[in-house]
């Protein structure tokens, strides 16, 4: 039968072997849980955020936003047309 998980071997400094060996204790579960869902969740996170800075670039490049003044631009633009609509009404 063939093994569904993969073996990786990796260094930790001390401090954080000891954290994760009381985090195991506390939970009663194994370091190798611990660390599986540590890097589980950190691959989710930099994914997301992969998709969180492609949406900024993509939003950058529709808005022609190359610098911090253009959106101060664009942030004084839709507030003054936030303020004409309100007194419009």
């Amino acid at each position: 039968m063939a093994r569904t998980t993969k073996i990786v071997n990796f260094s930790l400094p001390p401090e954080t072997y000891e954290d994760v060996n009381e985090l195991a204790k506390q939970t009663q579960t194994s370091r190798s849980q611990i660390l599986r869902e540590a890097l589980k969740q950190y691959v989710v996170s930099e994914r997301r955020w992969q998709q969180i800075r492609k949406w900024g670039e993509e939003t950058a490049r529709k808005l022609k936003i190359k610098n911090e003044d253009d959106v101060e631009r664009i942030i004084h633009e839709h507030r003054e047309e936030k303020a004409r609509i309100k007194s419009s009404t």
